[in-house]
């Protein structure tokens, strides 16, 4: 078993949307997929998703889940947030990987910039960004890189996610049971999940 923590301080940078996306990615793939919500707002209620997803906000709870994940296969999605030195210390001893988003913004690119720093402070060996929200207009994309990603080093960055309304659907409690998503949200759940396994080396 592989596990991946989707991780930032700031929200609206995309933690949990691209937490579902690498989710439903590997679950698309055929790879089991467990997803672990750990951020303090209430988890959802969900309905026949091809992922797991559970409640983890308990730390305990989610070293229970975590140590009887060990000896599995597939990949652990732990969708964590907020400001807590603790948590980062968890993430550099136990994950094998520790994913933060960001999108074109600069007060998104300054907390994830800090965010890293505290992560590597706190021994984490693999810290990456995701540039979420990524423009589609080749002239917004030059704008977005020169303006606001530049800071960002690009040996530390996985790729590049564009933004698709329709992935705040994996966000939302299902009403009735899940139905596959339209086919861009999939598109990019299969690439979510494809940088991740890539970068996990599997």
């Amino acid at each position: 078993m592989k596990a991946v923590a989707i991780v930032g301080k700031r929200g609206g940078s995309g933690k949990t949307s691209v937490s579902h996306l690498a989710a439903l990615g590997a679950a698309w793939k055929m790879t089991p997929a467990y997803f672990m919500h750990t951020d303090d707002r209430d988890p959802i209620e969900v309905s026949g998703r091809p992922y797991a997803y559970y409640d983890a906000r308990n730390p305990e709870t989610l070293a229970t889940l975590m140590g009887a994940a060990v000896n599995k296969d597939g990949l652990c999605v732990i969708d964590g947030g907020g400001n807590r030195p603790e948590f980062d210390k968890w993430i550099a001893d136990c994950v094998d990987l520790a994913i933060i988003p960001v999108s074109p913004d600069p007060e998104d690119v300054r907390e994830a910039l800090q965010h890293y720093e505290r992560l590597v402070k706190a021994g984490a060996v693999k810290v990456k960004y995701l540039i979420n929200k990524y423009p589609s207009s080749k002239v917004e994309r030059g704008y977005v890189d020169t303006a606001f990603l530049c800071d960002i080093p690009a040996k530390d960055i996985i790729g590049y996610l564009p933004m698709v309304a329709a992935v705040r659907t994996l966000r939302a409690s299902d009403t009735e049971k899940f139905k596959t998503p339209p086919s861009k949200v999939n598109k990019v759940a299969r690439q979510t999940y494809d940088l991740i396994n890539k970068e996990l080396g599997a």
